[in-house]
């Protein structure tokens, strides 16, 4: 026996295993942690981390999230995480889990220890949470009892203060990027390659002397101008498409205009008549801080999801090429879980215990097939929980479905409105939240309505001076007990716009009219006038290179339909002119 040779083995056997037996855990609950809080921008907690290699599982218990924006509370921490891996498609480097077992997930909870870390950077504030909070300040009360005759006549608007002029200008240089990828992709120099392909088959086929061959060589060559027609027609109609798609962009100008009129209104000490701006103004500081943590868990969740393996036609990449797979029946994503059991609780004070699964997690939904898709229940004296999600991400593009009803409750206050405002309490009372939201692509489309009934509602018009208008408020509140806030989200992910509504703004919209009259109606009209005649050479510009560009983008796309049209035309005439009279059919060739 050949000692030399076998002992250094052993001991190398011996300190890999020692490894994974002492080491591996704790090894990968560091990196677990780390990572973590790299996503989280704050401290992470694993209590412990347990794995199997016999039968392969993975346990994680104790864990706590730090929120990055409230220093001593928790953005999400759950009780245990556990689940068995298959052994078989371990060998091909795949991690596929059938069941899994997240137990004891909660949100918002309270913690003794900053959630700090020492070197991360703030979390910077979302730009549509700065806009929520800058509406609820457009009514300063410090200006309703100073209205000034005159003000509106005295007041120069110079372009440089409109925010409308720096989305203008955002929109234009848009444009002009997304205008020049549409025209690089409305090019005719890769059909003509392809068109040039077919003649010099043409030719081929016209000199061939085998008449079957040749009568073979006509069909191909018919199929081959009927795909380019078709690829053309299609490319045409999405350019096309694409290009109409750029318009929508004018209605954040249109935003941003609006805006621009009412901060005109606040310079002339004239208050926001219009639902939109008063519901703004009321709703917005109690809606920013809810949905900034929403959009927060989209926006994460959106980071970690794979990427389509289609682009979208203003996708241009350096490279050409493009990775395909060629999956192998029965193929595995690289990981899956096909169903993950998930229990916890809702709610600090009386907290409501839910449970439900997510199934068809993975990292290569083209690959798996199957959406993802959750659903989770609870209910408890009275309230009622109910929570579906359908994320389909196996197509040409991401598609997704959101869904979130609670009832029953509990509401000890809301504050509605800001310091130094106009604004409201809602105390007692039962609440009820109904959401839906759809993901297409990147782009937003939802509503949501929040509820209280049987709460008591006490206006906040101390800070008012001017008497009138004092009473109005107070009267037009007074003996409300229920109170609806309404939210419609549009835009992406990247940049959500929220439109706020609550009934309370109609209230004091008609508690500003029955105290100003007319008055600011007439400041309204000298206003957008004002900000019109700043805003124009601006608008002028956009719409010209929109105009300009069109017509640019269309030239282009009638001149290659008519090259090809012509050309294909003769190809087609040429082939039935050699084809076999019954044996091959060749239609007309249309652009």
């Amino acid at each position: 026996m050949r000692w030399s040779y076998i002992l250094p083995r052993f001991i190398f056997l011996a300190l890999v295993w020692a490894f994974f037996f002492f080491a591996f855990d704790p090894v990968l609950k560091w990196s677990l942690k780390k990572g973590m809080e790299k996503a989280a921008g704050a401290r992470v907690e694993i209590a412990s981390v347990k794995t199997s290699f016999l039968h392969p599982s993975f346990y994680m218990g104790g864990v706590t999230v730090g929120s990055a924006s409230e220093e001593y509370s928790n953005l999400v921490e759950f009780s245990e995480i556990k689940f068995g891996i298959e052994g078989a498609p371990l060998l091909e480097k795949k991690f596929i889990i059938n069941e899994a077992f997240l137990s004891g997930l909660k949100f918002g909870t309270p913690r003794k220890t900053s959630a700090r870390l020492p070197l991360a950077k703030k979390e910077e504030t979302p730009q549509f949470v700065k806009d929520l909070k800058e509406e609820s300040k457009e009514l300063a009360a410090d200006r309703l009892g100073d209205l000034k005759a005159g003000a509106s006549t005295d007041l120069q608007v110079s372009a440089d203060s409109l925010s409308s002029v720096r989305v203008y200008g955002e929109l234009q240089k848009k444009y002009e990027e997304q205008y020049a990828a549409l025209s690089e992709k409305a090019d005719l120099k890769p059909y003509q390659a392809r068109l040039d392909g077919i003649k010099a088959r043409y030719e081929a086929a016209r000199a061939e002397k085998n008449p079957v061959k040749q009568a073979k060589d006509y069909a191909g060559l018919q199929k081959d101008i009927k795909k380019l027609n078709d690829d053309f027609q299609n490319d045409r109609k999405l350019i096309e498409e694409t290009a109409a798609g750029l318009k929508e962009g004018l209605k954040t100008a249109e935003e941003a205009r609006k805006k621009d009129i009412e901060a005109v209104m606040g310079k002339m000490k004239m208050p926001a008549l219009d639902t939109k701006s008063l519901a703004g103004m009321l709703a917005g500081p109690a809606v920013a801080d809810k949905t900034r943590t929403a959009f927060k868990w989209l926006a994460m969740a959106r980071k970690y999801m794979p990427d389509n393996s289609q682009k979208r036609i203003l996708k241009t990449d350096a490279r050409r090429g493009r990775l395909v797979h060629f999956p192998k029946l029965n193929a595995y994503p690289s990981f899956l879980i096909k169903r993950m059991a998930v229990s916890g609780e809702l709610g600090l004070d009386a907290p409501l215990d839910y449970s439900g699964s997510i199934e068809g997690i993975t990292t290569q939904p083209q690959i798996y097939g199957k959406p993802l898709t959750a659903a989770i229940k609870g209910a408890k004296g009275g309230r009622a929980l109910d929570f579906k999600a359908l994320l389909d991400n196996t197509g040409t593009f991401m598609k997704g479905n959101l869904a979130l009803k609670y009832s029953g409750m509990a509401v000890d206050s809301l504050v509605m409105g800001s310091p130094g405002s106009l604004g409201a309490s809602v105390t007692g009372g039962t609440g009820s939240f109904n959401g839906k939201l759809a993901l297409m692509g990147e782009d937003l489309d939802g509503d949501a309505v929040f509820r209280i009934e049987g709460a008591k509602v006490t206006p906040a018009a101390e800070n008012v001076k001017f008497a009138p208008l004092k009473a109005a408020v107070v009267n037009s509140m007074s003996g409300l007990s229920s109170v609806g806030i309404g939210v419609k989200i549009a835009g992406t992910l990247k940049t959500p716009a929220l439109s706020l509504s609550t009934d309370l703004a109609d209230k004091l919209s008609g508690a500003f009219r029955n105290a100003f009259g007319a008055e600011l109606e007439k400041a309204r009209a000298d206003a957008r006038a004002k900000v019109d005649a700043a805003l124009k050479p601006y608008k002028d510009k956009l719409d010209g290179l929109a105009s300009s560009k069109q017509q640019e983008l269309k030239g282009k796309l009638d001149a290659g339909q008519k090259s090809l049209s012509g050309a294909g035309d003769d190809l087609l005439k040429g082939l039935k002119e050699q084809a076999v009279p019954g044996k091959l059919k060749l239609p007309k060739f249309k652009l």
